[in-house]
């Protein structure tokens, strides 16, 4: 073997391709490069997934799996709540043999969900004096379930009036100052507060009704529970 006779192996050098050299080079006045369009300049690139301008696939495709729970994007809208109503609580409490509806009770019987907020509202009518429980009630729902000798609760959660108590600087929470922080509360309802939501600071309520295992949280903090 000798110095000035080594060589590249076979087939693993290539000539490299001259382009753009117009049409004696034999690539033609194109340069390989196709014709006209973004592709046959030089500096082209092109983002991940672009698909020409129609709306890519990550858009067209549903989003599902989160929503954020901050009060600042809180929504009230209708599509927010799920609906019953007071022919589907006649349903429930006949068939059931009911005579208190909560979203407890009717998660329980898995007829709302575990995320669900629900709404009241009045088509139907309703035969039976029924205690009925909910996030929202219609005006209209809330006067067919009186008149039928039941009762209407609006639905908060123990953090709710926690949050109250640390925004007042209070150690304690009546109706009249739900009613300051929630404007749908009117001056003839009733509360129903249900556990949901830690409790960390020592607070006592004056409320129309409350859950057991909401109870305990306040008095295990100190704070005392008032019905009214």
């Amino acid at each position: 073997m000798k110095l000035h006779s080594l060589k590249p192996a076979s087939g693993s050098v290539k000539k490299s391709k001259r382009i753009g050299r117009g049409q004696g080079s034999g690539r033609g006045g194109t340069s390989t490069r196709g014709h006209k369009g973004a592709k046959s300049r030089s500096g082209y690139s092109q983002k991940r997934a672009f698909e020409g301008g129609q709306m890519p696939l990550q858009m067209r495709l549903p989003k599902r799996g989160f929503k954020n729970s901050h009060r600042r994007y809180k929504t009230y809208r209708p599509d927010a709540y799920t609906t019953l109503n007071l022919r589907h609580l006649e349903e429930i409490a006949k068939k059931h043999g009911v005579s208190e509806i909560t979203p407890e009770i009717l998660r329980n019987l898995n007829i709302l969900s575990n995320t669900a907020t629900l709404k009241v509202l009045a088509d139907g009518a309703l035969t039976q004096g029924l205690q009925v429980s909910a996030q929202r009630f219609s005006s209209s729902a809330k006067e067919a379930i009186a008149n039928a000798g039941g009762k209407t609760f609006i639905v908060f959660k123990l953090n709710q009036l926690q949050g109250i108590a640390h925004a007042e600087n209070t150690d304690k929470v009546d109706l009249a100052l739900i009613r300051k922080h929630f404007d749908f509360v009117a001056e003839n309802d009733n509360i129903h507060v249900v556990a949901e939501g830690a409790v960390s600071h020592k607070f006592s309520v004056e409320i129309s009704k409350i859950s057991d295992e909401a109870k305990a949280q306040v008095e295990a903090q100190g704070g005392s529970v008032v019905l009214v």
